[in-house]
């Protein structure tokens, strides 16, 4: 998920401290622009592996603020 989250963002260098976060740790805390490489994360994941992911699977993700752990629970849940 971190290599990812690296891939999505628009600024390679600044999603770089994703890979030393903590998996619970909120990624709005951690690198800028958390919600438009979420997208691109979900992008990924739909392209590269096949798995679609809902409106609702991605509500759930955000609910209370996106991490790298609620990311892993939606690609689980959707697979």
């Amino acid at each position: 998920m971190r290599e990812l989250i690296i891939r999505a963002a628009p600024d390679v260098n600044a999603a770089m401290p994703v890979r030393d976060c903590s998996p619970d740790e909120p990624l709005d805390a951690v690198i800028p622009f958390s919600s438009l490489i979420l997208l691109g994360v979900v992008v990924a994941i739909e392209d590269r592996y096949g798995i679609r992911v809902t409106r609702d699977q991605l509500g759930r993700a955000c609910e209370s603020g996106t991490s790298l752990r609620t990311l892993a629970d939606m690609v689980e849940a959707a697979d």
